[in-house]
C-alpha cells in the first residue's frame, strides 16, 4: 500500500512563532506530503481553495475543538469554510461527553447537510471525550452518515486503551482517517500522558499500527500529528516522518506476517 500522507500544521507552530503557510505547503511538497491538515485557529482557512493550484496539496481536514462557549466559533466554521469538506472535532464540554457536546452535533450535522461536510470525531486525551469507545458510543447514538471517527494512534496510547485489534474493529463501521506519530509514555508528554515524537522515535510501534491497518483493507489519509515540543528543525522533522513511513510501507507490502505480535508474556 502507499497511503496519502498528510501533515498536521501544529508541527509549523512553534516555540518562536508560526511559519507561514506558503513555506509550511512548500516544505510538505518538497518532502513528498499529499497535503496537510489545518487547524481552526490557524489565520489561513480563507487560503484553502488556493492550496491546491498553487503547491498540489490536498487540505484533508480541519481539526477543531468543542468547548462549552465556542459555539458560535464552531458554527462559523462549519458555515463559512470553503476548500475543505472535513472536519475533525475534539470535543471537550466537560469531564466526560456531555449534553452540550450532544447539542453542537446535533447543530452541526444539519450544517453538514446543506454543505457537503462531514465530521470525523476526534478522540483526545484529557479532553470529555477521550476514547474510542466514546466515540463510538456517539457514532451509535446519532446514526448518521456524516458522522464518522478519526482514529488518533497518539492519543489511543496516550491513553492506555490498549486492545489494538479490537479498538480498530470497534471503529471500523465508522473510521474515516487516521492520524499518528512517534510517541512515549512520559510525565513530560502533553497532558503530562505521552511525548509528541517524530515517526522514527518514541516507543509506539506504528508498523504494528499499519499492519492492522492494511489487513483490514484500510486505504484512507494518514496524518503525522507534530508539535512544538518536538523542538528542533521542522523540515528535518517532517524529512524524518516521511522517510519513517515510507520504509514501513515498504516493509509491510514485502513482509505483511511481521506486524502480526505475538501476545506479550510480560
Amino acid at each position: 500500500m502507499k497511503l496519502d500522507l498528510h501533515h498536521m500544521d501544529f508541527i509549523f507552530q512553534t516555540s518562536l512563532g508560526t511559519y507561514p503557510l506558503a513555506a509550511q505547503c512548500e516544505m510538505l511538497a518538497e518532502h513528498g506530503y499529499q497535503g496537510l491538515t489545518m487547524s481552526a485557529w490557524s489565520k489561513d482557512l480563507k487560503s484553502i481553495p488556493s492550496i491546491k493550484p498553487k503547491w498540489g496539496l490536498n487540505v484533508g481536514a480541519i481539526y477543531l475543538i468543542y468547548r462549552q462557549g465556542l459555539e458560535s466559533f464552531v458554527t462559523n466554521i462549519f458555515e463559512s469554510i470553503e476548500g475543505c469538506s472535513t472536519i475533525e472535532l475534539a470535543l471537550h464540554s466537560g469531564d466526560e461527553v456531555t449534553d452540550l457536546d450532544r447539542r453542537i452535533l446535533e447543530r452541526l450535522l444539519p450544517i453538514c447537510e446543506r454543505r457537503g461536510l462531514s465530521i470525523c470525531l476526534y478522540p483526545h486525551a484529557r479532553y470529555g471525550m477521550q476514547t474510542t469507545s466514546q466515540a463510538v458510543a456517539l457514532c451509535e447514538e446519532f446514526n448518521h452518515p456524516l458522522l464518522n471517527i478519526v482514529f488518533n494512534g497518539y492519543h489511543w496510547y496516550a491513553n492506555q486503551e490498549k486492545a489494538l485489534e479490537a479498538r480498530l474493529d470497534a471503529v471500523w463501521p465508522w473510521l474515516s482517517n487516521v492520524n499518528i506519530a512517534g510517541t512515549r509514555l512520559s510525565p513530560l508528554g502533553w497532558g503530562g500522558l505521552a511525548t509528541i515524537e517524530t515517526l522514527d522515535e518514541g516507543e509506539m510501534d506504528n508498523f504494528v499500527l499499519l499492519g492492522a491497518l492494511q489487513r483490514r483493507g484500510f486505504d484512507g489519509r494518514v496524518g503525522v500529528l507534530g508539535w512544538e515540543s518536538m523542538g528542533g528543525d521542522v523540515f528535518g522533522n517532517l524529512r524524518r516522518s516521511i522517510t519513517a513511513f515510507r520504509s514501513m510501507e515498504q516493509r509491510l507490502a514485502a513482509h505483511p506476517e511481521w506486524a502480526v505480535l505475538d501476545e506479550s508474556t510480560y
